[in-house]
């Protein structure tokens, strides 16, 4: 069930007159287990500024405490705090509450242009990213998903990466990785922290809280796409897969690293050395990736060459959703091949291995379900 927001608006304290109204709404989330200084974080960004533009959906407003700093009320639940935030008592689906408060944000003289949830400690992203990535009415009205910032305790997260399922999935499903308390942690702990999270999320870049730059890093600045040296297994071992059990895959060559496994949970991440993948292939993998796993699939992340016409795209799903392939400005590193990491429960590298097949495809309308039929239409 998903958990009831009230909102926050943060603006220089009057609408841009440059706003457009047209302009997509990006929304990020802010997660993390019981403790591990969400609030915290969101309270040093409220109040130092540098999101201008940005509503912040909360669970409780006067947890943030922000409470003392409303100066008056504009319109009915919503009040004009200090730096030009609009706090709103707002509550009710998340939905709902994405599309009453771009409306009534527009009404009050101070469009949105960005939001950023947070969750309780026990509460899955998953649930979320799946509204954010599912909703045709949300997709219509100009919201699409950013980024999934997870707050991870250095004393605390490595024990309970071991207990808490929470903590894995919330892990699992992070583009950021914000790490508190490290003044608090000692050498061993940190070093046993980071191969926890090696094992359950190499992609997400991982930033000191404590550090200077790290609000905006975290916050602010653009996430950065995959590169090949992010997506490192804890022994460095890259092995070339074994092409003899899978299907015939033309010009591509697929290669993986070792499984990292927390508690039923894995990743996999390939390469594709040669060639380019035609939208249709890229369509038929997605397809037979959620017929196969569905919401067993946490994240998903890949970058592809494709053709017709030819770009360079960034993949991402989370369970059943996938969104449409976003044009990439720039490839992230000098390593021109393709790349594609998964992250779930209960996955299979053979299956994953053979399904890589379906990106040979190059007739639209072909979405295998199964092995079985993507060897036939191969």
């Amino acid at each position: 069930m998903l958990p009831q927001f009230s909102w926050t608006r943060i603006m220089g304290g009057s609408a841009d007159p440059m706003f457009d109204p047209t302009r997509p709404i990006v929304c990020d989330v802010l997660t993390g287990f019981l403790g591990s200084g969400k609030t915290t974080l969101l309270n040093r960004f409220l109040r130092e500024g540098g999101a201008f533009g940005t509503a912040v959906i909360v669970n409780e407003v006067g947890a943030v405490g922000i409470d003392q700093l409303i100066l008056s009320r504009v319109a009915e639940n919503i009040a004009l705090l200090e730096s030009g935030c609009l706090c709103c008592s707002l509550v009710g689906a998340l939905h709902e509450t994405l599309l009453d408060l771009k409306r009534r944000a527009q009404e009050a003289g101070h469009p949105v242009e960005r939001i950023l949830i947070e969750t309780t400690g026990l509460a899955e992203p998953a649930p979320i990213l799946h509204v954010l990535l599912g909703s045709k009415s949300l997709s219509s009205e100009g919201f699409s998903l950013g980024r999934v910032i997870v707050t991870v305790d250095a004393q605390m997260a490595a024990g309970q990466i071991a207990r808490q399922r929470e903590t894995v999935r919330q892990v699992a499903l992070a583009d950021v990785l914000a790490i508190t308390k490290t003044d608090l942690a000692d050498a061993p702990g940190i070093v046993a922290l980071h191969g926890a999270l090696d094992g359950l999320n190499c992609v997400a870049p991982r930033f000191d809280v404590n550090a200077g730059s790290a609000l905006s890093r975290i916050f602010v600045e653009p996430v950065p796409k995959f590169a090949a040296q992010m997506v490192t297994s804890v022994s460095g071992a890259i092995h070339e897969i074994d092409e003899g059990s899978a299907p015939n895959v033309a010009s591509h060559r697929h290669h993986a690293h070792d499984a990292h496994v927390h508690g039923g949970v894995t990743s996999y991440s390939f390469w594709m050395d040669e060639g380019e993948v035609h939208p249709a292939g890229l369509a038929a993998w997605m397809h037979l990736l959620v017929n196969e796993y569905g919401d067993r699939i946490l994240r998903c992340k890949g970058l592809f060459h494709l053709t017709e016409p030819q770009r360079d795209v960034h993949i991402q799903g989370v369970g059943s959703y996938f969104y449409a392939p976003a044009p990439l400005d720039t490839w992230p590193d000098e390593d021109r091949r393709a790349r594609v990491v998964v992250i779930g429960e209960q996955l299979d590298e053979a299956w994953l291995q053979a399904s890589l097949g379906a990106l040979a495809i190059r007739e639209s309308g072909l979405l295998p379900r199964n092995l079985q039929e993507l060897c036939q239409v191969l």
